[in-house]
């Protein structure tokens, strides 16, 4: 039992002593789609998720040169200057708790300010706390699949559109529901049946 432990970790520390060897150009990244389509590069190429290169909250961003990349704030992140990091707008990230850190219009610096909703991911929109990254205040855009975020270019809490766009490059069809005639539901199996009763 001694020696397999010895084994385990041997390896762990072989692993851990390769991991720090590796090289930039070894990394693995995952391109993200590009919220704003006028604000990618000259030569459209898309910001990517490199684990090895940014931090979670940060993506590799492309310059106008060749090989001119850098580490920057994903969409609806801000950087707050005290703690040196990206924080999602409208979260607690480094603020108290039932406050979370917002970007007022007339600065550049976000601010830790009072939720009212004092629960962390819910946000007040159309007057009630509901949860970010939800569907359920998006019904009214249905058959639109949309969810309640941060729109990434003004940074207000709406509705947003959900990208359904496979990471394999598929095509996918956009889903055309026809309402059902008054007088009747849509069932389980998306049929229109009367309603009775």
């Amino acid at each position: 039992m001694c020696s397999l432990n010895s084994v385990i970790v041997a390896i762990i520390l072989i692993s851990v002593a390769m991991a720090k060897q590796l090289q930039t150009q070894d990394a693995i990244g995952f391109p993200e789609v590009e919220e704003d389509q006028n604000s990618v590069n000259k030569d459209h190429r898309q910001p990517v998720y490199i684990p090895s290169m940014c931090p979670d909250s940060e993506l590799y961003y492309p310059g106008d040169q060749k090989d001119d990349w850098i580490c920057d704030c994903r969409p609806a992140f801000l950087y707050h200057p005290k703690s040196d990091a990206c924080w999602p707008a409208y979260r607690k990230g480094p603020c108290q708790d039932g406050e979370y850190l917002v970007l007022k219009p007339e600065s550049a610096i976000p601010v830790c300010e009072k939720n009212p909703c004092s629960v962390d991911t819910y946000v007040l929109y159309n007057g009630r706390c509901e949860q970010l990254a939800t569907i359920a205040p998006c019904r009214h855009m249905w058959p639109i699949p949309a969810a309640l975020a941060v729109n990434a270019t003004n940074l207000a809490v709406a509705c947003e559109r959900l990208n359904l766009e496979s990471r394999f490059g598929e095509e996918t069809s956009a889903i055309v529901v026809i309402p059902c005639p008054p007088g009747c539901k849509r069932s389980i199996n998306g049929k229109c049946t009367p309603v009775v009763g």
